[in-house]
C-alpha cells in the first residue's frame, strides 16, 4: 500500500516538507487548472492517514516558504474533520490567503497501476480565509470538514488535492521626484514608467532596485504635465498626453518627439498586446490605426468620463467610468457597453468604487478601488465572467506601507502588468510596490 502511495506521489509531481515519521503523500494538479500553491492528504480506504504534511509551499518570487500545519484530523463517516494553520516564512507580505480543496484521487483496492486513479469531486462549505500575513507571523489554528471523502472497501488510497491561494506583496519602491504621479507603464524589461504631474516628467526606473529608494532616470520631458501614458514594447516608442488632443511619440535615439492629432482632447493611453494604440477621451475611447485615430466608441453616457481603461487580447475594451460620483466597470460590445459582471466572492466589493483597471499577462482583470474600511478591498483580481480570484484588502496596504491601524493611506492611481503573473501598482504618493498571485 505504502509502495502505491509513492508511486502515485513520485508521477504526480508533488510532496509534502519530510517531517519526522511523516509518509509522502500521493497528489495531482486538479482536472480543471486553478490557482494556488497544492498540497495533499493521503488516506487509506479505512479513513487511517497515511500522509498530512506538514507542507512547505513554495510562493514564486519569494526566498522562504509558507508552512501549512493541519491537525486534529479524523475520518467520520464521509467527512474529514481537523484544523488548518499557516506560518509565513516567505519574508514578505501575504495578502488574501485562503484554503480549498478542490478533488479527491481514488485508486481501488487490488490497483498496481497509476491509470487506475479516479478523481472525484470534494470540496469545503466556503474556502478558510486567513487573511493577511507578515514576515514570521502565524494564523490562529482554522477548523474544517471536507465532504464527501470517498471511503470503503472498495478503495485502497484516497489522496484529497487542496490549494493554498493569495497574492504575496513586495515592499514598496519610493521613485525620487515622482510628485503627482499620473499614470504607470512598463516596458519589456521589466523598467517602470511614470508620468508625473508635478514636474511634469516621465521617470523610468528599475524595478529591480526594492530594497531602497529609486533614483530613476529622465525618460521624456514632454511640452506640458503629462496626464496618461503608454509604452510600445516591441520598439521602445513612448506615448505622452497632455490633456490636449496632440499626443507626444518619444522614440528612442530621436532627439524631439513626433506627434499624433487625436482630433479631440485625450488622457489616459494604452498599448494592448497587439501594440494597438488606445485613448480615452470623455466617455469614449479613441482607438489609433498607426497615426490616425478611429471613431470614439462610447462607453458610458454624454458627461460620463472614462477614468481608466484597458483592452484584452481579442481587443474588448473594459473601463471605469464615472458618472457623477457614481463609478462602474463597463466593456464594450458590439451592441455598446455592458457592466462588467459582478460575482460574489472576495474582493467583487471592488466593483462599487473602482479607480483603475488593466489586464495582465493571463488575461485577468485587475481593479483597483477606494475603501474606507479596514475589510474593503483596495485591489482585485477578476476572471473574465466575473470571478473573483484574490483580493488586497485596505488593511493588508496598511501593513504593508507601515501605517498605524485606522491611519490615511495613499490611493492607487494607476496600474501596470509585470512579469511573472505580477502587477506593479502606482500609489499617489509615488511609490510602487508590486502584487503576484499564487
Amino acid at each position: 500500500m505504502n509502495r502505491l502511495a509513492a508511486l502515485l506521489a513520485l508521477a504526480l509531481g508533488l510532496w509534502p516538507s519530510t517531517a519526522a515519521g511523516a509518509t509522502r503523500a500521493a497528489t495531482a494538479p486538479p482536472p480543471v487548472p486553478a490557482p494556488g500553491l497544492a498540497f495533499a492528504i493521503t488516506l487509506k480506504g479505512s479513513g487511517e492517514l497515511l500522509a498530512s504534511g506538514p507542507f512547505l509551499l513554495r510562493v514564486p518570487g519569494a526566498k522562504g516558504t509558507l508552512r501549512l500545519e493541519l491537525s486534529r484530523l479524523a475520518v467520520e463517516g464521509a467527512r474529514l474533520r481537523g484544523e488548518a494553520r499557516l506560518r509565513n516564512d516567505t519574508g514578505i507580505l501575504l495578502a488574501g490567503l485562503a484554503l480549498d480543496f478542490e478533488s479527491a484521487l481514488t485508486s481501488p483496492t487490488g490497483a498496481t497501476e497509476l491509470r487506475t486513479a479516479t478523481p472525484v469531486a470534494v470540496s469545503l462549505q466556503e474556502p478558510l480565509v486567513f487573511g493577511e500575513l507578515l514576515p514570521a507571523e502565524t494564523t490562529g489554528r482554522i477548523p474544517f470538514e471536507v465532504a464527501p471523502v470517498p471511503l470503503g472497501q472498495d478503495v485502497a488510497l484516497t489522496t484529497l488535492l487542496g490549494a493554498v491561494s493569495g497574492l504575496a506583496v513586495e515592499p514598496p519602491v519610493a521613485v525620487a521626484g515622482a510628485v503627482q504621479p499620473v499614470a504607470l507603464d512598463t516596458d519589456r524589461y521589466g523598467r517602470l514608467y511614470v508620468a508625473t504631474g508635478g514636474v511634469g516628467r516621465i521617470l523610468r526606473v528599475s524595478a529591480a532596485n526594492a530594497s531602497a529608494a529609486a533614483s530613476p532616470s529622465e525618460a521624456a520631458r514632454p511640452s506640458a504635465p503629462p496626464t496618461g501614458l503608454a509604452l510600445r514594447r516591441r520598439n521602445g516608442d513612448l506615448f505622452v498626453s497632455t490633456g490636449d488632443g496632440i499626443i507626444q511619440v518619444h522614440r528612442p535615439g530621436r532627439p524631439r518627439p513626433a506627434t499624433l492629432d487625436a482630433g479631440r482632447p485625450v488622457k489616459t493611453l494604452r498599448i494592448d498586446t497587439k501594440h494597438v494604440l488606445r485613448a480615452s477621451s470623455g466617455n469614449a475611447v479613441l482607438v489609433f490605426d498607426e497615426a490616425k485615430p478611429g471613431p470614439a466608441r462610447a462607453l458610458g453616457p454624454e458627461g460620463a468620463e472614462v477614468v481608466s481603461f484597458d483592452a484584452d487580447a481579442h481587443g474588448v475594451v473594459h473601463a471605469v467610468v464615472a458618472e457623477g460620483v457614481a463609478r462602474r466597470v463597463v466593456a464594450s460590445g458590439e451592441s455598446g457597453p455592458a457592466p462588467f459582471p459582478a460575482r460574489k466572492g472576495a474582493g467583487s466589493d471592488a466593483l462599487d468604487a473602482p479607480s483603475a483597471c488593466r489586464f495582465d499577462g493571463e488575461g485577468t482583470l485587475w481593479v483597483s478601488a477606494v475603501s474606507g474600511t479596514p475589510e474593503g478591498t483596495v485591489l482585485a483580481r477578476f476572471l473574465p465572467d466575473g470571478t473573483p480570484l484574490v483580493a488586497l484588502s485596505r488593511l493588508a496596504l496598511v501593513l504593508l506601507l507601515g501605517r498605524e491601524d485606522g491611519a490615511p493611506v495613499p490611493a492607487i492611481v494607476d496600474l501596470a502588468p509585470g512579469t511573472d503573473r505580477g502587477l506593479y501598482v502606482l500609489l499617489e504618493d509615488g511609490s510602487v510596490f508590486a502584487v503576484r498571485p499564487f
